[in-house]
């Protein structure tokens, strides 16, 4: 009777632990929490972020850029690290009225590099990347380290110049594992037998497939013009564009598909990979829709997460997500903002860039880069970008702001970001 009542309260508490110990929520798994705190910790991120935003600009000013040398956010500690080099600097940012009510959220960490030497290093390293011409290198600020970071992609490239012209600068250097999952477009899945009565709707992180050099990409977010409303594209990665080929025609390439009776998407009618990274296909195929929402298929729950809005990331720490069509859906912490990526070609620098801890295979380019915002709605997202490049632990993304910018200045097209019907 005894060995019966001590294995009945052992299945009480696996039950319990069952119950409230479940991580279906990206943001659970990636913070190693239960469901019932993503709430709590994605409220706290929330706070964080709006104090960082009035912090930053603050410490960017002449008075405080030699004694400080960044911040990023901890919500596990629910504050902000703000990397200090000149101690005696506190009480003057902490005298100010617009820092003053968030004091308890602040830590000041000791650290040997001010903003102002970093920025410094960090355009002295992007300006010799610019005459030798590395490959397959992400430079960017890394908070954590604070110092510029080096970290390559390839391992088997020989940058030996390059490292060796900065030397002096003292940059951390960081080599990546291996090389990311191979691009594979064929799936050994099932084909879908598609109903051509019915419209296809194409979520962000569906697969698109270009004819013109069988290659796989991934769908970031559809944009519509502003002023006609009935023009939709998608916007994705502009590498995806074949330029040898003066025809590239995109097929919608859902999550477990096969090349069999794909759906025609349309052309692409501007790609951009100097300087920045996208392409912009105009969708003229009758038998796809728009969507507002981006896929994570693979969960048991949120399967489908509506998107709400875009904007810019805008501090280090906090978490970002990205669903493409190799890698599916994976989450990661921000690194770095408006960073840059030496490409394969040795001579194509893509600038602007968010540094995630992102993992990404071949075939994830152009995919969504967004996070999760509110804390009432664990569905709800914000859109921040595209993915440009993949790795382990180090996807780039080319942000929202900057497409739209580039697309208004140099093609003078008026493009928003799709909200309508999910």
């Amino acid at each position: 009777m005894r060995v019966i009542y001590i294995l009945l309260i052992l299945l009480s508490i696996l039950q319990s632990h069952s119950i409230y110990a479940q991580r279906y929520h990206p943001l659970a798994n990636l913070w190693k929490v239960d469901d019932t705190e993503v709430p709590e910790y994605l409220e706290f991120e929330k706070n964080l972020t709006a104090i960082d935003e009035i912090l930053r600009p603050i410490l960017e000013q002449d008075d405080f850029i030699s004694s400080f040398g960044g911040t990023s956010i901890n919500i596990f500690e629910n504050h902000i690290v703000v990397n200090t080099v000149n101690y005696s600097k506190v009480d003057d940012l902490l005298a100010l009225p617009q820092i003053t009510p968030h004091k308890a959220f602040l830590f000041f960490k000791k650290t040997n590099n001010s903003m102002s030497l970093l920025k410094h290093n960090f355009y002295k390293i992007s300006s010799i990347a610019q005459i030798i011409h590395p490959k397959r290198v992400l430079i960017y600020i890394d908070m954590e380290y604070n110092n510029v970071v080096l970290y390559f992609l390839g391992h088997n490239i020989n940058n030996t110049e390059f490292i060796d012209a900065v030397k002096s600068f003292n940059p951390t250097i960081i080599y990546e594992g291996s090389s990311p999952p191979s691009q594979n477009i064929i799936r050994p899945q099932r084909d879908y037998d598609y109903d051509n009565s019915i419209k296809i709707k194409a979520l962000g992180g569906d697969g698109l497939y270009n004819n013109a050099n069988n290659m796989a990409c991934s769908l970031g977010f559809w944009a519509t013009n502003k002023y006609h409303p009935e023009e939709l594209y998608i916007i994705t990665a502009g590498h995806c564009h074949n330029n040898t080929d003066p025809q590239n025609n995109f097929y919608l390439l859902p999550w477990n598909s096969t090349l069999s009776n794909l759906t025609f998407l349309g052309s692409m009618v501007f790609d951009f990979i100097e300087i920045y990274d996208f392409g912009i296909i105009h969708v003229v195929g009758e038998d796809v829709s728009p969507s507002s929402v981006i896929r994570n298929d693979d969960a048991d729950q949120y399967k489908e997460l509506p998107i709400s809005d875009g904007a810019p990331v805008s501090s280090h720490g906090v978490h970002i997500c990205k669903s493409g069509y190799t890698s599916r859906f994976t989450c990661g912490y921000v690194l770095g903002l408006n960073e840059i990526y030496a490409t394969e070609d040795g001579f194509t620098v893509t600038w602007e860039l968010i540094i995630t801890t992102l993992y990404g295979g071949y075939g994830d380019s152009g995919g969504s880069v967004f996070s999760f915002v509110s804390p009432q709605d664990l569905n709800l997202v914000v859109v921040h970008g595209i993915i440009i490049t993949v790795g382990l632990a180090s996807c780039s993304a080319q942000s929202i702001d900057t497409i739209f910018k580039e697309v208004n200045e140099k093609i003078f097209y008026d493009l928003i970001l799709y909200l309508g019907n999910s």
